[in-house]
């Protein structure tokens, strides 16, 4: 048997890119909590982005991967898995642990040619998706199940996605977990002062806020919630839509509320790093994504007891139980969606039940040091698998 567990292990995070998102956190809340008795965590991604110095600070020793980039690029993926072969072989990582699709492609085929010993990836929600062209859809199910044999084992964030990934041939149930994503309690529960940040946004004294938090682009589908917004402020004039986070949607999304005449109620707030704080003066939080693995903004709403008004699409139903951790509408359904918000700004007792049992539900399932320990002990069960 190994030795593994008399000494620090050695552990590589790859993600893609350091922007703000669910998959970014999800990774450095884990390179943060990490047993650092146990464990010695670098972390490796794209240097640019908004959460850069977050990266930095989280890990024990950060590693730049400049030509690691979004989307395909044959010139630049083939430059970055010359960097990442580079680097395993410099540093002799006992677990490389990739996060998301083109660092898990990459991660992984550099990690095989080095022969790093444990090799994980966590599928954090898929490249692919059913609003994208079938050919181009294949394409991406064909590469992640190339990746198979390159792979020891997988985690996912949802047990829906894991078991669409068995269907799909992309892992086995035998060498796949679900382990939810884990979410810094102590983030949320911060003390603020919410008069102050309501003043500072220019909400009215006794208007309803709807808060949705998630890049502008195709995903999350915004423009589905200003349209349905617009009906409901037909019925609940006296309301305030704030669409946290940046995208390249902004500009149609603006010409959007100008065109329906809503401009003076939607405020782009763009990137905020007091995230929790807008949660919390949020009356109902809402989605209109096509596609999503959890939806970890939507997981803090209902952390904080916020009713949450939500696509029935991919792993959401599993937390999202309709009529009593929140209310789900089918994707693209404008109309079932603003009914749906109209319903709840008008009925502030439901508000109150469905946030309740939202958050009784979710702070049972997303403690991020439940979360790190499920990931560590896959790493050393894995470790002392392997031959000394």
């Amino acid at each position: 048997m190994t030795t593994y567990l008399k000494n620090k292990s050695k552990i590589l995070h790859l993600i893609t890119r350091l922007a703000v998102g669910g998959a970014q956190d999800n990774t450095l809340l884990t390179v943060e909590k990490h047993d650092r008795n146990q464990f010695e965590v670098h972390l490796a991604s794209n240097p640019e982005g908004q959460w850069l110095n977050r990266a930095q600070q989280s890990a024990d020793t950060f590693h730049p991967i400049p030509h690691l980039v979004n989307p395909i690029n044959p010139i630049y993926d083939l430059k970055a898995l010359t960097e990442i072969v580079q680097l395993l072989r410099r540093e002799k990582f006992d677990v490389v642990h990739t996060h998301s699709s083109k660092a898990g492609i990459l991660g992984r085929v550099a990690a095989r040619i080095t022969k790093v010993p444990v090799v994980v990836h966590t599928i954090h929600g898929f490249a692919f998706h059913d609003f994208m062209p079938s050919w181009k859809r294949q394409l991406y199910i064909n590469l992640e199940r190339s990746m198979r044999p390159c792979t020891d084992f997988f985690l996912t964030v949802s047990e829906l996605n894991r078991k669409q990934a068995i269907q799909l041939g992309i892992l086995s149930q035998e060498k796949s977990q679900t382990v939810y994503s884990g979410i810094d309690f102590s983030k949320l529960d911060r003390p603020c002062h919410l008069p102050q940040l309501r003043q500072q946004l220019e909400i009215p004294d006794g208007w309803q806020v709807i808060v949705m938090v998630g890049r502008l682009d195709e995903q999350k589908a915004p423009y589905y919630l200003i349209e349905a917004f617009a009906q409901v402020l037909k019925h609940s004039p006296e309301t305030l839509l704030l669409l946290v986070g940046e995208g390249e949607l902004q500009p149609r999304l603006q010409t959007q509320t100008q065109q329906l005449g809503i401009e003076n109620q939607v405020k782009f707030l763009g990137s905020r790093e007091d995230v929790p704080e807008i949660l919390k003066i949020a009356d109902i939080f809402a989605l209109s994504s096509l596609w999503e693995g959890l939806g970890r903004a939507m997981t803090e709403a209902m952390l904080l007891g916020k009713p949450v008004v939500v696509p029935n699409i991919y792993g959401i139903p599993e937390t999202v139980h309709h009529g009593e951790t929140g209310l789900l509408f089918p994707a693209k359904d404008v109309a079932k969606l603003a009914h749906h918000l109209v319903y709840l700004l008008q009925n502030p007792q439901e508000r109150e039940r469905l946030g309740h049992n939202a958050q009784q539900l979710t702070r049972k399932l997303f403690d991020v040091a439940q979360m790190v320990q499920q990931i560590e002990q896959i790493y050393q069960q894995l470790l002392n698998q392997k031959p000394s």
